[in-house]
């Protein structure tokens, strides 16, 4: 499984991703996840009471999807993304699922359980996947700032702590200074959202 996952640039560490799931009556949902790939394995973390969570029970699949755009890694973390911007691939287990349609490439996991009492640990089997474009691109301290940001406003929402809020706020000046307009178009829906 390395060398398909080097190729969707998936390294060891923790990959910051937007993972879609299907609900039993069809309905996508997407939310960013830290991918984690460490000494031979792929986990991922989600919270019990989350719709990603429910829906990888029910089904046993994720996809991850790579994407660059940080437009889309906030709507994904705050909001319910519209039908339209998903495609459903076939994947050889007789179930259409959910991919970004928007995504540079995905990849479609089989998800091992294992329950805990606030988070449940997938361990990911790669079934299928596609490249769609990955083309060369510089780290953009405002683009990660953006995800940093995101993180800690999925968690504001979860623990509604304003500790939170304050660390969301220290990103403004890197993404201001580094980002570009897409980056201040995500910070500014960030703020919007909540």
């Amino acid at each position: 499984m390395s060398i398909e996952l080097d190729s969707y640039g998936i390294m060891e560490g923790i990959n910051e991703v937007i993972v879609t799931t299907k609900s039993i009556d069809d309905r996508p949902n997407a939310a960013p996840i830290g991918l984690i790939r460490h000494c031979g394995r792929l986990t991922v973390r989600v919270f019990n009471e989350s719709h990603t969570c429910t829906n990888i029970k029910d089904t046993g699949l994720l996809a991850v999807n790579i994407v660059d755009d940080p437009v889309v890694f906030v709507q994904s973390a705050l909001e319910d993304l519209d039908k339209e911007k998903f495609e459903f691939i076939e994947t050889g287990t007789g179930i259409n699922f959910p991919v970004l349609a928007s995504s540079n490439g995905w990849v479609i996991f089989k998800a091992g359980i294992k329950e805990g009492n606030i988070a449940t640990i997938a361990e990911l089997q790669f079934i299928t996947g596609n490249i769609k474009s990955m083309g060369i691109r510089p780290v953009n301290r405002g683009f990660n700032a953006v995800i940093e940001a995101a993180i800690y406003a999925t968690r504001y929402k979860v623990f509604n702590d304003e500790t939170f809020l304050f660390k969301i706020k220290s990103y403004k000046d890197v993404i201001n200074k580094c980002g570009g307009r897409s980056e201040k178009e995500a910070y500014s829906l960030i703020n919007k959202l909540l």
